[in-house]
């Protein structure tokens, strides 16, 4: 079941695409038109509303302001919010619907708690690149040095049934999913 709603930290993959958060916060207006101009041209080769989310907590009398750009939802948080907040409060509010990308553990446990996917921002800078999926061929090349170490493991009981080269079956159903972003 492909996710039906992309929500995006932004200054968590910002971060991941090597622009440190300082530098981004103080002249980053540049670099975050960009990055929405960028992931708005994702959201139309995937065609799932995307929302992105970008801390402003720390501007004084600021509020949440919302606006739509590249066909893309920007969320700026008010004062004293913090994106994962926000993040958050959308998961809970679209559930299973969902996939997010953000590093954030605590952002990750509620994603895992409500059923929504998630995704890495290293992960998901390899696939906002237009050049293709390249977090797939990095996994089968590294698999293939796997298969050498495999003669030099101990024997396995023959109790033990099923395929051995099968992937668990939860890793299955991630690449199933990762292969429509």
């Amino acid at each position: 079941m492909a996710p039906k709603h992309l929500i995006i930290d932004g200054y968590n993959v910002l971060g991941a695409m090597g622009l440190p958060p300082h530098r981004v916060v103080e002249n980053g207006e540049h670099h975050r038109e960009e990055f929405i101009v960028c992931v708005g041209l994702y959201g139309q080769r995937l065609r799932c509303p995307i929302t992105l989310v970008f801390d402003a907590w720390q501007q004084t009398g600021r509020a949440r302001q919302v606006t739509h750009r590249a066909g893309v939802t920007v969320i700026y948080t008010g004062q004293g919010e913090q994106a994962d907040q926000v993040i958050q409060q959308l998961i809970r509010t679209h559930g299973k619907e969902t996939a997010v990308v953000s590093s954030d553990l605590e952002v990750i446990n509620v994603a895992k708690t409500f059923g929504a996917f998630f995704i890495r921002s290293q992960e998901f800078m390899g696939r906002l690149n237009p050049g293709g999926p390249q977090g797939s061929r990095v996994s089968r090349s590294s698999g293939g040095g796997s298969q050498k170490n495999v003669d030099q493991e101990p024997v396995r009981s023959k109790e033990k049934k099923g395929n051995p080269r099968k992937l668990p079956k939860k890793l299955r159903q991630r690449n199933r999913i990762m292969k429509k972003f």
